[in-house]
């Protein structure tokens, strides 16, 4: 990997509060080399988006220092800036950092490794457009696009939450709480040209296999397969919904008369009155919205 000028944008809340400190244990071993760097650092929900954009200007790489949030944000701004040649790198800094270890970099010294001596590979993205205010608003996730319980969940999964549970068990406790709040609205969901218009409790559209810190609501979606695995599962009583978000949570393909998997490369939904559309971790804006997969859009530095 050769790179003349290297972007970090530095999330210091990451890992419920915790990522400041582990960047500057992650910069000591990091010494540069004949690399010209940038560190800035965000203060607030949405801002690594705006700086990745301007870094994506100046850089050959910019780099997301923190955990999915944080990965989310800044390939968006990568994307939104039009540039086809920055390459992002990944420091896993947080609560799940499910993006960084279907990347190929689970823990801060494969990061290291993939920035100083690693390899380009192109992954897909799904790029959402939705409503944000009055205004349209459009993000690139690496993860999935949904709308429904998962909004409730992690408004649920506060900062305690995390770290309390930790990675494994924040998200499947935020689940489990949110059951008990959420009631299911009336949407129109059309994938493919194919339109349902029911009450869901889920709508997710997946580009990878994992999400929320090590669920697996996807089992079998792959990162550059040009494929979202969408996942629509009916509105069902409180009981009958904990027993199903836990067993799909677990990457079980279930056979309930309730839940359709299947594969397509669009996703529209529609609700009156509009719901919020989450991606990657985030609460990003509201429907109407769409879903479509941009096969390998985004180049990741990888070990």
């Amino acid at each position: 990997m050769t790179a003349s000028r290297m972007g970090f944008i530095v999330n210091p809340a990451a890992g419920a509060g915790r990522g400041h400190a582990r960047w500057e244990e992650f910069k000591l071993r990091f010494p540069p080399s004949n690399v010209e760097e940038k560190v800035v650092f965000t203060s607030r929900p949405g801002e690594a988006i705006r700086l990745a954009q301007e870094l994506a200007r100046e850089c050959d790489v910019v780099v997301a220092v923190g955990g999915d949030g944080t990965f989310f944000e800044v390939a968006s701004g990568i994307l939104l800036a039009g540039s086809e040649t920055v390459r992002m790198g990944l420091v896993p800094l947080g609560t799940g950092n499910d993006t960084a270890i279907l990347c190929g970099l689970g823990d801060t010294a494969l990061a290291r490794q993939a920035l100083t001596r690693g390899q380009t590979r192109a992954f897909d993205v799904i790029r959402i457009c939705c409503r944000e205010a009055a205004s349209g608003v459009t993000r690139y996730s690496l993860l999935y696009a949904s709308v429904g319980i998962i909004g409730e969940v992690l408004k649920q999964v506060t900062p305690r939450v995390k770290r309390v549970f930790g990675r494994r068990l924040a998200y499947p406790v935020g689940a489990l709480r949110a059951i008990w709040k959420y009631r299911a609205p009336q949407m129109r969901v059309t994938c493919d040209g194919q339109s349902w218009e029911k009450r869901f409790l889920l709508l997710c559209a997946s580009n990878a296999e994992l999400s929320g810190g090590g669920m697996r609501l996807a089992p079998d979606a792959k990162m550059d397969d040009g494929l979202l695995d969408v996942n629509l599962a009916e509105t069902v009583g409180r009981r009958a919904a904990a027993v199903l978000i836990w067993r799909m949570s677990r990457g079980r393909r279930i056979s309930h008369p309730k839940l359709r998997y299947f594969n397509a490369r669009t996703v529209a939904v529609e609700a009156d009155p509009p719901i919020e559309v989450q991606a990657d971790g985030e609460i990003i804006g509201q429907t109407p919205a769409q879903f479509e997969v941009m096969p390998r859009a985004l180049r990741v530095l990888v070990p």
